[in-house]
């Protein structure tokens, strides 16, 4: 399989861009692997020099990161940085020949692969090819592991760990966190009335628009079992989970598997001083206010108390949709 079809399954498959990082100061080289890299439609990021490499780094989204080494021990502890700062990412590594540089050096230090100088073109883009597909088979493998097999978002396993990720991040620096709880209303009844095959292509859809009503790379949403699902929306307060949910509510409504509703319960975490106290409180709140909004009839949601005392004494968000805070 040659790399253009290679790119195109990590854009089809993956749903990725593929971001490479160019660090070359021969002018003439930096060109050359500057139009090799277009050709295959990778965005290119030029690093002129090293000192900003981490900045980058945090920056942008990369994969991969082109490296001229020129011997110098900096660049070993630039290539150490790098991998710990971010460990997925893979460094392909260009030596002059002549420098007689210890190969083996670079690859204890973070390298994933090392070419010496000159090279073909050919050369350089079947490195760079087997680099790709370790990236792919590597990432195809996480998901595996990670996601619902049946609706492609990530599974309970998941959540567990991500919601303590998130959680601690969030007491840690200070901004807020909300978590939604939802599970469909009347599903039991839709599956065993038009089949199971039907049951799937509901909770299917509701992957689909709990994904498409949410911010691709921050949010994460999660199949938490069964017919119930969770959303987990960093950098947001209950305010701002409002207007998610009325996103999905009107999608919901757009797609149309009737009788089946939805009902959220919206929580916004609150610091214990525990993580794993903080976290199950969380959980717990959000799941008790999704109960609730059981009760009432389809498409409802309700935020829990404790949330609403977090924002005591301001004014109350209006509209049709915000009515069920006030009960």
């Amino acid at each position: 399989m040659f790399l253009r079809e290679w790119c195109r399954k990590l854009r089809t498959e993956l749903k990725e861009d593929f971001n490479i990082i160019l660090y070359e100061p021969d002018p003439f080289l930096f060109e050359l692997i500057k139009d090799v890299l277009e050709e295959y439609q990778f965005k290119v990021e030029i690093l002129p020099n090293l000192k900003n490499l981490l900045k980058v780094l945090s920056s942008k989204q990369a994969q991969i990161f082109i490296m001229a080494v020129e011997g110098k021990e900096k660049e070993l502890n630039i290539l150490k940085e790098a991998k710990e700062f971010k460990k997925d990412l893979l460094i392909y590594c260009m030596v002059d020949m002549h420098k007689n540089l210890n190969v083996g050096e670079l690859f204890i230090n973070g390298a994933d692969e090392v070419i010496l100088k000159p090279f073909s073109l050919g050369e350089f883009k079947a490195r760079l090819w087997r680099l790709i597909k370790e990236y792919y088979f590597t990432k195809k493998l996480e998901r595996y592991i990670i996601e619902d097999a049946l609706t492609g978002v990530y599974n309970r396993r998941y959540f567990e760990s991500a919601i303590k990720e998130e959680s601690y991040r969030a007491l840690r620096q200070g901004y807020p966190l909300t978590l939604l709880m939802i599970d469909l209303d009347k599903f039991k009844w839709y599956n065993d009335h038009y089949g199971h095959s039907a049951g799937d292509r509901v909770l299917i859809g509701v992957g689909e628009i709990l994904c498409n009503s949410t911010r691709l790379k921050v949010d994460k949403v999660c199949r938490y079992g069964g017919d119930e699902f969770v959303v987990i929306l960093p950098h947001t307060n209950w305010r701002g989970a409002l207007k998610v949910v009325e996103r999905i509510f009107r999608r919901w409504e757009e797609i149309g598997f009737e009788p089946v509703t939805l009902s959220v319960g919206i929580a916004e975490l609150i610091d214990k001083s525990n993580l794993d106290k903080s976290v199950s409180d969380l959980i717990r709140r959000a799941d008790e206010a999704m109960y609730r909004a059981k009760k009432r009839k389809g498409n409802t949601f309700e935020v829990d108390e404790e949330t609403l005392k977090l924002s005591a004494g301001e004014a109350l968000p209006q509209g049709d949709l915000f009515f069920q805070v006030l009960q």
